[in-house]
């Protein structure tokens, strides 16, 4: 039975949609089949992509895919502020992610003394060395792709859409465990998604693409678990986009970053540092669910 429409935030967590599977089944295949489509267009119009022709053709595809998201979203009838977008929600985010840029440069700059590595320093640093190379206007593109569209599309369509989805359609186990089915489950598809560019317009080997799909779920799973406990939905906007191209001017040498094990003491860190920072936003109970 359709749920009812919710026209502003309610208690609980997380929020209330309208509709069945139906919708988020179409949006899945949207979603997986554009980005077949606008990787294949652009191998085609670019061959061999560079660094800014890639950055370039992520604005238009990433606007494509947050049309998609929207479209869903409004379907749904879901108020954006109970996906975690409430205005006031900007500045602890950014806080919260500066923070992480400072504790990452800290760690990489440790763990390339520790190494006893050769350690340059200077803006986006890690990108301009050896063995990237970026140039800088492929950087600078990069950046905005990175930021500005892939890490807030993916996360509005994967968690805000999806994650929360799952969770308030889940009917087993106590509120934890249906909160760990959506995290779970959204981080699986979100992998799997990547199965068709890979395979297909990538043609890479089947072990290559198992251990990408694992790294990307893992991704997906701490992603997903910090958006649960800080409710925040900019603030995995901001992760994984920064996560995608680190603002490192720290360069360790290679082979130190990324190190997944500092990553994840600092996301834990971050969760348990945001719980206890009063943000103005009382963070939620749930799952909930209101049959309409």
């Amino acid at each position: 039975m359709p749920r009812s429409t919710t026209t502003a935030p309610e208690s609980g967590w997380p929020p209330t949609f309208r509709a069945g599977w139906g919708p988020t089944a179409a949006f899945l295949l949207a979603f997986a089949g554009w980005t077949l489509v606008s990787v294949t267009a652009s191998g085609w119009v670019f061959g061999d992509l560079s660094t800014i022709e890639e950055g370039l053709w992520t604005i238009p595809s990433g606007m494509v895919q947050l049309g998609l998201a929207v479209l869903v979203l409004r379907y749904e009838g879901v108020d954006y502020r109970e996906l975690g977008l409430d205005p006031g929600l900007v500045r602890p985010a950014l806080v919260a992610t500066g923070g992480v840029i400072i504790a990452v440069n800290v760690a990489a700059l440790g763990l390339g003394l520790a190494a006893g590595t050769d350690i340059s320093v200077g803006v986006m640093e890690y990108y301009l060395s050896p063995p990237l190379d970026y140039s800088v206007p492929g950087v600078a593109v990069a950046a905005v792709a990175m930021y500005v569209f892939t890490g807030p599309v993916e996360e509005l369509a994967i968690r805000g859409y999806l994650q929360n989805k799952i969770v308030s359609q889940a009917t087993v186990g106590s509120a934890t465990a249906q909160t760990a089915i959506g995290i779970c489950t959204a981080a699986a598809v979100f992998a799997l998604l990547h199965i068709p560019v890979y395979l297909v317009v990538r043609g890479v080997s089947l072990g290559a693409l198992v251990g990408t799909l694992v790294v990307l779920a893992a991704t997906g799973i701490i992603y997903g678990v910090v958006y649960a406990a800080t409710q925040n939905l900019y603030l995995v906007m901001c992760l994984h986009g920064i996560g995608n191209l680190w603002p490192l001017v720290i360069d360790p040498g290679p082979g130190i970053w990324p190190n997944y094990g500092v990553l994840l003491a600092l996301y834990a860190l971050l969760v348990v540092a945001y719980r206890r920072w009063p943000t103005g936003r009382q963070l939620r109970d749930g799952p909930r669910r209101t049959d309409g």
